[in-house]
């Protein structure tokens, strides 16, 4: 009878001890599992991050591009109506007044151009590096992963 209860007792030693070894790796696996999930959410995240700020790079640059086509056209528009107003003046003996006119109205325009140009190159130069940024954390993104993978 003796005999029965150190075999019994170790046997559920073997098994109290492989139950806890199982444990420990699954423990360990539940937490590199939750690593790797939290790693991923933090990484969609950023992802979902950068979109929206290259969306509304996006879209500020429409917007500049839809501001300049206006100002192009409303600087065509408005040297035609200067040449009109030339020819008009010259005929009334009015010529001088509407050159100072016009040319003031065209200059403003003109800065106004020069200044939305500006813009939209730095609005390109902020695309471009953007752009840029998120392709090559991705790259490394899926250079860690795949490593993880085969690790």
């Amino acid at each position: 009878m003796d005999r029965d209860f150190k075999t019994t007792t170790s046997a559920y030693t073997f098994q109290s001890s492989s139950d806890t070894l199982l444990s420990i790796h699954l423990l360990d696996f539940k937490t590199s599992l939750l690593e790797a999930v939290e790693e991923l959410r933090v990484r969609r995240d950023a992802e979902i991050n950068y979109e929206d700020q290259i969306n509304k790079i996006i879209m500020e640059k429409q917007e500049l591009e839809w501001q300049k086509e206006t100002l192009q056209h409303e600087t065509e528009t408005l040297n035609k109506q200067h040449k009109e107003a030339m020819a008009a003046f010259k005929k009334q003996g009015k010529y001088q007044l509407a050159i100072e006119t016009k040319e003031k109205e065209i200059d403003g325009l003109k800065k106004t151009l020069k200044t939305l140009q500006r813009v939209q190159r730095r609005v390109m130069r902020i695309t471009k590096r953007l752009e840029n940024v998120p392709n090559s954390d991705r790259l490394r993104e899926l250079n860690l992963f795949m490593l993880t993978k085969e690790g």
